[in-house]
């Protein structure tokens, strides 16, 4: 996919994203000189904890899954990201290795540049850099979040926290005041968030889709996060 007339597709639609309409045609044009665009399946790893950190990512379609894994085999970091979303910013122009793996939750399309040369686009443009900024705060305080919700002993709150958590961060607006997760999430994924077997998050899933409190169709949720959160408490 990563021929030159499809690269030739996908440049104009880059160049109108929020990462990337701040950096000068030049700039842009340095950047995207050895652009790749790549399909991946569900279940491939784009790079592994340890690589080499040799190129920055960036998310057209699909979900990405970011995890490291602890000395104790416990899940140490867990993330996601989505569509128009980049990857992976931390260590970037201090570290030279990924520091976490990078899986493909659902089929991706993915755009990928030079890491070196997303560095020096970024260096040399003020605006870039101050949007570089505001994110390196926002994943901080998306993480805080997350380690606040999921401090808790009672399973069945952390599977809600964890419901919550997969909403704001995946979540669209559906009826009323209700969410929808538009991504394919199984309890075994549910169950990686919130710390529990997949056996007990079913069983919790179970239970709220017969409260009426969420919906799970096809491995997909809907649910309104006010009244799940009020549940909870």
């Amino acid at each position: 996919m990563d021929n030159r007339g499809t690269l030739d597709q996908y440049r104009p639609l880059l160049r109108e994203k929020d990462d990337f309409n701040t950096l000068s045609d030049s700039a842009f044009a340095n950047l995207t000189a050895d652009l790749q665009v790549r399909k991946y399946p569900k279940g491939q790893v784009l790079f592994s904890q340890g690589d080499g950190r040799d190129r920055f990512y960036y998310v057209i379609d699909g979900v990405v899954r970011l995890e490291r894994i602890d000395e104790t085999g416990d899940f140490g970091y867990l993330n996601y990201v989505k569509p128009d979303k980049g990857f992976p910013y931390r260590g970037i122009f201090s570290v030279t290795e990924y520091p976490y793996d990078a899986v493909a939750m659902t089929p991706l399309i993915i755009a990928s540049f030079p890491m070196s040369d997303y560095e020096d686009a970024v260096r040399h443009c003020p605006a870039t850099m101050a949007r570089l900024v505001k994110l390196l705060g926002q994943i901080i305080d998306v993480t805080e979040d997350r380690l606040q919700r999921m401090v808790t002993s009672s399973a069945r709150n952390r599977v809600m926290q964890a419901l919550i958590i997969f909403g704001k961060e995946l979540g669209v607006p559906s009826v009323a005041t209700n969410i929808k997760i538009p991504y394919p999430i199984t309890l075994i994924e549910l169950a990686r968030v919130s710390g529990t077997t997949r056996e007990t998050a079913g069983q919790i899933v179970a239970q709220l889709v017969e409260s009426g409190k969420i919906m799970y169709h096809r491995k997909m949720f809907t649910f309104d996060p006010n009244d799940l959160m009020s549940h909870g408490q």
